[in-house]
């Protein structure tokens, strides 16, 4: 990737930023983001209408990724937040959305293979729970590790897929009344391999289409998969959950290392600026991973709960912008 090809900064757009896409574009974001796993189809509308409404004022559009649910599977709606607090048992039934105490779960495929002793992790792995009974369509888990749920939090069972077999009918939706924008891209999640992302190539056409890596299968084929896509993103937070934690850096490593040998663009995701959910400036850490980004020809990043539900999402972005205009230089 040549220098004059940097910095591409994807704002994921929420909460936080509800009438600032002007303020972002300002800072420094190159294209937006939209988290369709958390947005109804009404709600997505009106992002998108504010979003053209924005490119209409300064002249030309920008790119904007409608972030797929793919294979990744979630927890249904939560009437509100739950606390699930260590030594406690949670309660899981299979349901859209919650109806008592038990935590809503819209797969069948899990109720049909799960097992006592299997490990659950939610939210990106943040929470940690043991299976110990299972009943008719509902099983109980020991909280082991705690933390706050919300509606649509990623839900896995360590070393447990479901079969990916076609489009679910939210995705195909989304795609069918969007595909006609010009700027609208698709980022695909959990991908195993080329063949997964072919039925989605297949169905959004010549919209740009990319790859999220979040699963040890999808380094393994990123090659492949980097042929059918425009770009691929690596998505650390559900990396993290999928395969080995400590193999998270040599993961990183062989990413870029395969991706320099394509002609598409690759990005770094999850936790890029996490101390900015909260402060107005990133840590020692971030700031020296930033640099690496660039010494290995990331072409950009993603910033998610930093300017979707961040306390300080426009200085997130503007940071990025500063400091990466510093190290080119």
């Amino acid at each position: 990737m040549n220098q004059k090809d940097f910095y591409q900064i994807i704002a994921t757009l929420g909460p936080a930023v509800q009438n600032q896409i002007n303020e972002l574009i300002h800072a420094g974001a190159t294209g937006f983001r939209l988290n369709c796993s958390h947005l109804s189809w009404q709600e997505l509308s009106r992002w998108l209408m504010k979003l053209e409404n924005a490119f209409q004022n300064r002249g030309d559009a920008m790119p904007v990724w409608l972030d797929l649910q793919g294979t990744k599977t979630r927890l249904g709606k939560l009437t509100e937040p739950m606390e699930l607090r260590q030594g406690e048992l949670a309660r899981f039934h299979f349901s859209y959305c919650q109806e008592d105490s038990a935590i809503p779960l819209p797969h069948q495929w899990f109720f049909n293979n799960i097992e006592t002793g299997d490990q659950l992790l939610l939210n990106d792995g943040r929470i940690h729970l043991q299976v110990v009974q299972i009943g008719e369509q509902q099983f109980q888990a020991e909280i082991l590790r705690e933390g706050e749920i919300s509606s649509f939090k990623g839900f896995m069972v360590k070393g447990k897929n479901p079969k990916f077999d076609e489009i679910s009918d939210r995705d195909r939706s989304f795609i069918e009344q969007t595909k006609q924008l010009k700027f609208v891209g698709y980022a695909i999640s959990y991908l195993r391999n080329e063949n997964e992302l072919k039925v989605f190539r297949d169905v959004v056409g010549s919209n740009p289409l990319t790859a999220k890596i979040e699963q040890e299968d999808a380094i393994k084929n990123l090659e492949r998969i980097a042929d059918l896509a425009d770009s691929c993103w690596l998505c650390r937070g559900d990396l993290g959950t999928t395969a080995n934690i400590y193999e998270l850096y040599n993961y990183e490593k062989e990413f870029a290392k395969k991706m320099k040998h394509t002609n598409k663009l690759y990005l770094i995701a999850g936790q890029v600026l996490e101390n900015m959910v909260n402060y107005n400036y990133p840590s020692r850490s971030e700031i020296a991973h930033l640099g690496y980004l660039i010494d290995n020809n990331f072409s950009g990043l993603v910033l998610s709960d930093e300017t979707a539900i961040g306390k300080y999402p426009i200085q997130a972005v503007e940071f990025c912008r500063e400091y990466f205009e510093y190290l080119v230089e």
